[in-house]
């Protein structure tokens, strides 16, 4: 007897059939970029995508910053069904589980991901850093789209990179506190109460610029850089280096090459799972901005004027970063986006099947 569960949490969905195996399919709404390809592939027209981004209108994109996204009077996170799946229909094939490029999909069997059996296909898309090459200067992080990349990173001590003398002369000081104005450090505090009067020099923060020095009217503050005066000749070059760590979060990496683009290093690759091209025909585009939210690339915006009189296009697009998912395309209320898959990046596959399925996701959406 084969029995169905389906378990439904906020916007996720899990269905589950057992028989001789136990198969389990299982959605993740806030890893969906709603590309729409489950639904287009699904051989018993068990999913259906919602008009999300024409609803959504959560955030726009005018600078590709990658991470600054400036709100114009919009709610500020979209509480939104992207697909939604019929427990009747759906046979738990996996087929919407092995199309999926971001991985918002996952059937399992007896546990087991068919994204980890090599019987079925899945995409060589990847991201990766190099710890050898990383410099961790985090340009990868502000520039992911998804925040999917963490850079941890220990800086070094900063008063083993600089060497030097700092004392006050506590006959000359007349705690006038201007010291601890000008420090650009905070390395100085300065108590100026009567009866209270102190002045305390923190040799950890100091980096002995000598403004403290300088701008004493006193002169009570004796001062020397020795590293500024005499070279580095007696700092240890190992006590500047930063050292760290890069993490990328696989379940919403979308592989789209941002941190590839800024990496001045060479540091960061990806790879992504589709090939293709993306169009947009600026007379039908109404600038709503619904592809703007939709795109979990970062990969469209609204044009800035740079000078006065310019004329602008209604929408521009970083084709390098486009990963021709086709979110866009299908949210486009006046199909003013054409988005074009040329070849499908996944691993070879004898299955009738599945090769009419990959053969599919080649196609023009608009």
């Amino acid at each position: 007897m084969i029995k169905n569960v389906k378990d439904v949490k906020g916007k996720d969905f899990k269905i589950t059939r057992s028989a001789e195996e136990i198969r389990e399919l299982s959605f993740k709404n806030h890893i969906c970029i709603g590309c729409g390809i489950c639904e287009s592939t699904c051989p018993v027209g068990a999913i259906d995508l919602n008009a999300v981004a024409i609803d959504s209108r959560r955030r726009i994109n005018v600078y590709f910053s990658g991470h600054e996204k400036i709100a114009q009077n919009l709610i500020s996170d979209a509480d939104i069904q992207k697909i939604n799946d019929n427990e009747e229909k759906c046979v738990l094939c996996g087929m919407c589980s092995g199309v999926c490029p971001v991985g918002a999909l996952q059937l399992t069997i007896d546990g087991v991901p068919i994204s980890e059996m090599s019987q079925y296909p899945h995409y060589t898309s990847y991201s990766n850093i190099d710890d050898d090459e990383c410099i961790y200067c985090e340009r990868c992080e502000i520039a992911c789209p998804r925040d999917a990349i963490t850079i941890e990173r220990e800086l070094p001590i900063r008063k083993n990179l600089v060497t030097g003398e700092i004392f006050v002369d506590d006959d000359e000081c007349i705690y006038c506190g201007i010291c601890q104005e000008m420090c650009p450090a905070s390395a100085i505090t300065v108590n100026p109460n009567t009866g209270e009067e102190s002045i305390v020099i923190d040799k950890d923060k100091c980096v002995y610029c000598l403004i403290c020095k300088r701008t004493c009217p006193t002169k009570a503050i004796k001062a020397m850089c020795r590293s500024c005066s005499y070279g580095e000749y007696d700092l240890d070059p190992l006590d500047a280096t930063v050292s760290g760590n890069s993490i990328i979060d696989d379940d919403i990496c979308v592989y789209c090459g941002w941190c590839q683009g800024v990496c001045p290093t060479g540091a960061a690759t990806a790879s992504k799972p589709f090939e293709g091209n993306i169009e947009i025909d600026q007379e039908k585009c109404q600038a709503c901005g619904a592809c703007v939210d939709i795109c979990p690339c970062n990969a469209l915006a609204f044009p800035v004027s740079t000078e006065a009189g310019q004329r602008l296009d209604h929408m521009a697009v970083k084709k390098e970063y486009c990963i021709s998912c086709g979110a866009c395309a299908q949210s486009c209320p006046n199909s003013a986006i054409t988005v074009t898959r040329s070849d499908v990046n996944m691993t070879p596959t004898k299955s009738a099947t599945w090769i009419d399925a990959i053969n599919a996701i080649k196609r023009v959406i608009e």
